[in-house]
């Protein structure tokens, strides 16, 4: 899922008039500037694309496409980093004994873009204005919130009401719980603000509409000054066209799974002065979200989904091996995640066959599809257009499933469209992702409490309101071992009613112009582009 927020579909209105008003003049002519190895010559650029347009940095309205940007305006609190949380603009942080506050102390001599100080009365002003925002339902950190007390300039303290072992957690998503400056703020408006103004290495500089976004060296930046004066984002929205400007040189490099597929990776990297590299870790999990409220209530039938499904074959068919069958709903390495599942479904066709028939679905033999009272066995599968790799992998999936009589619709649809759909429970199957380390496993089940596909699902399974009171319970415990014992019963319900189907782990890779890049090294994180990360060719 993209789901650094389940509550995108409350972000209609776009920021293109906040961003004509916080930088640099505003063009809506065709582009002007240099390419890539003619810039390079004057000054230090580094030019990337992405596949939507950059019109929308308000933090709470950005899509995957547009986490390219997260790291060059803002930064947050803290970090993630392998495992371990690691200080950004706070310096250092505890907890009360009783784990009701999380006191922060704040790093000092640090200023916001536009020059406002970066202190606690800044840090409150930005949480309090979160805190009513229905964006952050699903972010216990700010939604448990009872208050914010400034203790000294650089010291503040957030108060709950009980303890939860995932509150810090909860302060390292790298697109949402950053700070901006207050002056950008206002009261009541979550859809936009007014400017883009965080204090991150980069400061927002133009747009030109349809063609690119400019961001330049913040020259005040409290941490190592980056390499680069300059990144200039394109927007090119087709992916051939993407490989063609990485190869002219018009671009220096593409970032992420969601922009390449494995085979616009190996096309890439079979050029003349292109390389490539994958992470090492994995992102998230490519996962299918069963209705089990429509066609897919007979557990059976979610069973022979399971079944039918060859995750070798996808593996190795769509991404060269590089992203491998997920066995689990998360990677390894998630806290909490490391249970023992009660049931184990591998590819078995004759199983998912078996299955069909004690569900009472006959293949037709002249359309080969099961039907069952008069009626067909079809399924439509709805997925995020702009994931690169979604539509061939709906087709592979939709040919895999005919193979035991089921029909399968797929539907590509814009984000908010996506989205909105899921959450109404219009779908039979949805590519529903996980998400990073920090927000796994807790922030993939607290959306089933409200906003998410599961919801129109669970009520049609058998001992869903139990397994929805756990989802509440591990809200208000910081006892680890209890905490394990929910997850073991969360992870295990969800997988024997086949709530979830886990389908590969994915990987994150870039490719890029060796005459500018020598290479990359990716984070814990590797969905979140970072471009200090990047070794320059000397």
């Amino acid at each position: 899922m993209k789901k650094r927020l389940l509550s995108l579909a409350l972000c209609g209105a776009l920021l293109c008039g906040a961003l004509a008003g916080c930088g640099g003049n505003e063009t809506t002519s065709a582009s002007q500037e240099p390419s890539s190895s003619q810039a390079a010559e004057e000054s230090k650029i580094l030019t990337t694309a992405v596949g939507a347009e950059l019109n929308t940095l308000y933090p709470l309205n950005m899509d995957v496409q547009n986490n390219i940007g997260t790291k060059l305006c803002y930064e947050g609190l803290v970090n993630y980093e392998i495992g371990d949380i690691v200080p950004c603009l706070a310096e250092s942080w505890e907890f009360s004994d009783d784990g009701t506050a999380l006191t922060f102390h704040l790093k000092e001599g640090v200023t916001f873009h536009d020059g406002t100080p970066f202190n606690a009365e800044a840090v409150k002003t930005d949480f309090e204005f979160a805190h009513p925002n229905p964006n952050f339902s699903n972010i216990s950190a700010v939604a448990k919130l009872e208050s914010i007390e400034v203790v000294d300039e650089y010291t503040v303290t957030f108060h709950y009401p009980n303890a939860y072992f995932a509150y810090l957690m909860d302060f390292c998503y790298p697109e949402t719980m950053v700070l901006v400056s207050p002056a950008v703020l206002e009261e009541g408006n979550y859809q936009s603000m007014n400017g883009v103004v965080g204090t991150g290495p980069y400061v927002y500089e133009e747009i030109v509409d349809g063609d690119y976004v400019r961001f330049v060296r913040n020259e005040n930046y409290w941490g190592e000054q980056p390499y680069y004066d300059e990144v200039i984002v394109k927007y090119i929205p087709d992916a051939s066209a993407r490989l063609q400007a990485l190869q002219s040189g018009e671009i220096d490099l593409i970032y992420g799974s969601a922009l390449l597929t494995w085979d616009d990776y190996q096309q890439a990297t079979s050029l003349p002065n292109i390389a490539g590299a994958v992470a090492e870790s994995d992102s998230k999990t490519r996962n299918l979200v069963l209705n089990a409220s429509g066609v897919l209530s007979d557990l059976k039938v979610r069973e022979a989904v399971a079944y039918a499904i060859d995750k070798e074959t996808l593996s190795e068919g769509l991404t060269y091996g590089e992203e491998t069958p997920a066995d689990h709903l998360f990677p390894d390495g998630i806290p909490y995640t490391d249970v023992e599942l009660n049931v184990i479904r591998t590819y078995d066709p004759e199983k998912a066959n078996a299955l069909l028939d004690e569900a009472g679905w006959v293949i037709n033999e002249s359309t080969g599809i099961r039907e069952k009272d008069g009626q067909a066995l079809s399924l439509k599968y709805t997925y995020d257009s702009g994931d690169a790799l979604n539509k061939s992998l709906a087709t592979a999936v939709k040919s895999q499933l005919a193979a035991v009589g089921i029909n399968v619709e797929t539907e590509g649809q814009e984000m908010m469209t996506w989205w909105q759909e899921g959450v109404a429970g219009n779908y039979d199957l949805i590519m529903w992702n996980t998400e990073q380390p920090y927000t796994s496993p807790h922030n993939y089940f607290i959306p089933m409490l409200s906003r998410s596909p599961h919801v129109p699902s669970l009520p049609a399974v058998e001992g869903s309101d139990e397994f929805l009171a756990l989802i509440e319970e591990f809200q208000t415990t910081d006892d680890s071992a209890r905490v394990q014992e929910i997850f073991d019963q969360l992870l295990n319900f969800d997988n024997d009613n086949v709530l979830d189907l886990p389908l590969l782990f994915v990987k994150d890779m870039i490719v890029y112009n060796t005459d500018k890049i020598a290479g990359y090294d990716f984070s814990s994180t590797p969905m979140f582009f970072d471009v200090r990360l990047i070794q320059p060719a000397e």
